[in-house]
């Protein structure tokens, strides 16, 4: 290439020479992402030993050295704070959730950098990251790992981007394997019957609102989050329909914060069954209200749902209910729905899902406004049934 002027990333003929004590040496010239011509000089025992390692450290060069303020010298942890800062653009924009940007945050702060932080971007290999995953995996189990390699290749496609690695070494990795995991559960129509009683007639639960707040989580499917966000003008009793519009959660440093669910799929109109509109319409007569939370504090704000959680702990604690967590009610309704005949898309709209998959795999939209999914919900509290889904002095659910 001699004459000839090298473009960005190109590589020259290597040279050879002797040193005075005989080894050999290859010389390579090289320009740079900047557009520097640099030159790597390497020795060895012989031609060929000499040349392998000429080029090799050309080869580390050009993987991390990219366009802008990153080099070669450039830290992982110096392109996840980059990395974090464009998250927290997309969450002041609301394309992403609050609540993602303080997940990262924990994960960055208290598994990654300790761990990878103090890498340069040569050093990002897959094999070095594979063994921080497995002993992740090890040490906190597959769900922080799993989260650990999500936000390792965030970072490490930012620096992609930039030219600063050709490729990104995460998707080299190998897959993370989940051993002895559990299924999720979901509660039979006997369960449901002895929970819902439990409910009832608990002093604690009576007085935090869960009887009601448990019938509409198991009527609608929706999220613990999402039921405290309902708004009575959110419901249309009279067509029997609930518009699921926002989420609500906790935000460092704001405090209970409502937004528009995360995902286009999120946000979704839902039919809902009967038997739970007529227990919205005497809800609604007894709050004599028509704007606002429908399952509101004390106050008539939004419920922390930390605090619900919370309150659930107490009831179940001593019953054999304490597997129990308000997301079990999701794969309740996701199987009661599933042997009721309704299709993989109409649940997974039901649930906000935008992927067929995650209903399939997990738990057992489109919004789905089906008269078939009522139906299926109405078998929890068949017709006969009073607003609370008793009849004759029970808690009665047909299967």
């Amino acid at each position: 290439m001699k004459g000839l002027r090298l473009a960005p990333g190109e590589v020259g003929d290597v040279q050879y020479g002797r040193k005075p004590n005989g080894r050999h040496v290859a010389r390579v010239l090289f320009r740079d992402h900047h557009g520097k011509v640099r030159r790597v000089q390497m020795s060895g025992d012989s031609k060929s030993a000499a040349r392998r390692k000429a080029l090799a450290a050309v080869e580390r060069e050009l993987q991390a050295g990219g366009v802008g303020e990153y080099s070669t010298r450039t830290t992982f942890g110096e392109v996840a704070e980059d990395w974090y800062r464009e998250i927290a653009d997309l969450v002041e924009g609301g394309q992403r959730s609050p609540s993602t940007l303080g997940l990262y945050r924990h994960v960055l702060d208290r598994h990654v950098l300790p761990a990878l932080g103090e890498l340069r971007l040569g050093e990002m290999s897959p094999a070095r990251i594979d063994h921080f995953l497995q002993q992740k995996r090890r040490s906190s189990g597959y769900s922080t790992a799993k989260l650990c390699r999500s936000v390792a290749s965030g970072v490490c496609r930012l620096a992609v981007r930039r030219d600063a690695l050709r490729s990104n070494p995460v998707r080299d990795v190998s897959t993370l394997e989940k051993r002895g995991g559990k299924e999720a559960r979901a509660l039979t129509p006997t369960e449901c019957n002895e929970w819902l009683a439990i409910l009832d007639e608990n002093e604690l639960s009576v007085r935090k609102d869960l009887p009601d707040l448990t019938r509409f989580m198991l009527g609608t499917g929706c999220r613990l989050g999402e039921a405290v966000g309902v708004h009575w003008e959110d419901l249309d009793l009279d067509r029997h329909l609930l518009h699921v519009q926002r989420t609500v959660l906790r935000v460092k440093g704001r405090g209970l914060v409502a937004k528009r669910p995360k995902t286009r799929s999120g946000e979704r109109m839902l039919r809902i069954p009967f038997w739970l509109v007529k227990l919205l319409r005497q809800r609604k007569i007894r709050a004599a209200v028509t704007t606002g939370p429908v399952f509101p504090d004390a106050r008539g704000g939004y419920r922390d749902r930390n605090n619900v959680e919370a309150d659930y702990r107490k009831v179940r604690a001593g019953t054999k209910f304490d597997w129990v967590v308000p997301h079990v009610y999701r794969k309740t309704v996701a199987t009661m729905l599933d042997q009721g005949g309704v299709s993989a898309r109409m649940i997974a709209d039901q649930l906000g899902h935008s992927r067929i998959s995650m209903t399939q795999d997990v738990y057992m939209g489109r919004r789905a406004v089906d008269g078939s999914v009522a139906s299926a919900l109405d078998l929890l509290f068949p017709p006969g049934t009073d607003d609370h889904g008793t009849q004759s002095g029970s808690l009665t659910v047909v299967s």
